[in-house]
């Protein structure tokens, strides 16, 4: 049985990065809500054209935001399943992982490959909507 060494090395530097975006967002989310806190006030002593641009902005940055995570990771996937179906292996060579896995050839390898496709088209497909919905948004409420 054939292992797919871990490395260490892009582990931590993984968990580091985990680490620093989760302080991120506790310290964003605690900003968020005096921001909304402050942002209510004004938009409530303000005509309803303002909370009319508001809102689409809000709205179709929203839909952005969550857009290009999703686009990210699908095409990541997709790249991923690239590379195990070309090599007949999975996962690929190059690619790093966080601890010793097993390394699948042939049947297996292509079927796992066909599932990270998948994965990776449906990600793409949930940032499309994302998109969809920024641009239903912008339409919408201009």
């Amino acid at each position: 049985m054939e292992i797919h060494r871990a490395d260490k090395a892009y582990r931590n530097r993984s968990i580091a990065l985990l680490a620093v975006v989760c302080v991120l967002c506790a310290v964003l989310l605690w900003q968020l809500d005096a921001w909304l806190d402050r942002v209510t006030g004004e938009l409530m002593r303000t005509d309803p054209d303002t909370v009319r641009r508001w809102l689409r902005t809000l709205l179709a940055g929203l839909g952005l935001g969550l857009a290009l995570p999703a686009i990210a990771l699908g095409l990541n996937l997709r790249k991923l399943a690239l590379s195990a179906r070309i090599e007949g292996r999975f996962p690929p060579r190059e690619w790093k992982t966080w601890r010793d896995v097993r390394v699948l050839r042939d049947a297996p390898a292509l079927a796992w490959a066909r599932r990270v496709e998948l994965a990776g088209n449906a990600a793409l497909g949930i940032g499309a909507l994302c998109l969809l919905w920024a641009a239903v948004a912008w339409w919408r409420y201009g």
